[in-house]
């Protein structure tokens, strides 16, 4: 390779798209239950279908050949408020509000219900791609990145109770941690870049990505929440998101916390399917490259 070489720093902007199917179905099923359970105010979640991500890449160009770092950080948030419950009228068929239940409180049993989940990943890949100049200050090409995905992600409940012999106001809040910690992650790409002057370029970029999670383990529990012990069993440090469902009924599918020792234990009554992250999926980013050029 001949030529000079340039240093450049890219900031982006940009979209990825993506599947996530069995961790949709886990919020799906989350939603199926509040429908399901005696008392409970039906709420409605919002899947995962993408999320806004922000890039910033270190690279080294000799020629048409590019060598370089990319660190993209996103995440997302959801939060189901409000959510009410009201044991006194198990037939329930008309929606109530939490404000509904402070004014006028039930004989037995109820309350509301605050939940949120947040998810932060953080891939990081090596990246090489080549981009000739097909014209002056104009460069396209196509490019390929391997690193790992690396992330957290924390789910809270808080609960206020009303009514008749109300117990206090409790919350239970855990750490959620892929398994492994650090998963694979690949890019293919192709790249426009329009450069006006030698030390600045704007690069439009679109490609298809491969990620995925092997599982979710919950770790460092903190506090205490009665319904979601009573909804999950009593959830512990190391158990992991499952989709279980009953042999003798495999359509009955719902959410599932437990340990992996466990789900072996009762496998003749129950099937069970490991919550894995599929982000799979097409990206689009619009990156400011800024050149230094070494002779």
């Amino acid at each position: 390779m001949d030529g000079p070489i340039d240093l450049s720093v890219s900031a982006a902007e940009g979209y990825s798209h993506y599947e996530a199917t069995e961790l949709n179905e886990v919020l799906q099923l989350l939603e199926n239950l509040t429908r399901e359970t005696a008392g409970l105010n039906p709420y409605a979640v919002e899947g995962f279908s993408g999320h806004p991500a922000t890039q910033l890449t270190f690279s080294v160009r000799r020629g048409p050949w590019r060598l370089g770092v990319e660190t993209e950080f996103w995440t997302q948030t959801f939060t189901q408020s409000e959510v009410p419950f009201d044991l006194s009228d198990n037939e329930r068929t008309d929606r109530i509000t939490c404000q509904d239940l402070y004014a006028s409180p039930p004989a037995s049993l109820a309350g509301c219900i605050q939940a949120q989940e947040e998810f932060f990943f953080l891939p990081v890949t090596a990246q090489i791609s080549w981009m000739p100049e097909w014209r002056p200050g104009l460069r396209a090409g196509v490019g390929y990145a391997l690193g790992f995905l690396g992330g957290s992600a924390s789910l809270e409940l808080s609960t206020t109770y009303v009514g008749e012999g109300a117990a206090p106001a409790d919350k239970i809040r855990f750490d959620i941690e892929p398994d492994p910690l650090v998963n694979p992650v690949q890019k293919w790409f192709a790249a426009v870049e329009w450069s006006p002057w030698t030390w600045l370029g704007l690069e439009s970029r679109g490609g298809w990505r491969r990620s995925r999670a092997g599982g979710f383990t919950m770790r460092n529990p903190s506090g205490s929440s009665r319904v979601f012990e009573a909804a999950f069993d009593d959830p512990k440090d190391g158990d992991q998101m499952w989709i279980r469902w009953p042999a003798s009924s495999p359509s009955s599918r719902a959410l599932w916390i437990g340990s992996r020792e466990a789900a072996q234990g009762n496998s003749s009554r129950y099937g069970h399917q490991l919550v894995q992250g599929d982000f799979d999926g097409w990206f689009a980013s619009l990156s400011l490259n800024f050149h230094w050029r070494i002779p």
